[in-house]
């Protein structure tokens, strides 16, 4: 169960997050990612990506959903300062998806 933080401590979070993706050697925010950079910065614990390969098969995810789902879980990853993705963080990341 996560406690509310006040916008000032959410402020700072997203600013260490952008400050931690900065040392990764990112230079872009995660949502303005290349797809071509998605593989260099979005690295996948092996939790991670078959958890992802499941939702993949599971959801008939496309590779546009696949991609905003990375560039999603890269965000998550940073606010906890993680420098590769694990599966909490790809669950996370897909319980934001919109359900159609």
């Amino acid at each position: 169960d996560k406690t509310s933080i006040s916008s000032k401590e959410m402020s700072e979070k997203i600013l260490q997050a952008f400050i931690f993706g900065k040392k990764r050697g990112q230079k872009e925010f995660n949502g303005k990612l290349k797809d071509e950079d998605l593989s260099r910065f979005c690295v996948l614990e092996k939790d991670a990506k078959d958890t992802l390969d499941l939702a993949i098969s599971r959801y008939n995810l496309s590779l546009r959903s696949l991609n905003k789902i990375l560039k999603v879980s890269r965000s998550i990853a940073d606010l906890e300062q993680s420098f590769n993705i694990n599966k909490t963080h790809i669950l996370e990341a897909l319980s934001f998806r919109a359900r159609s």
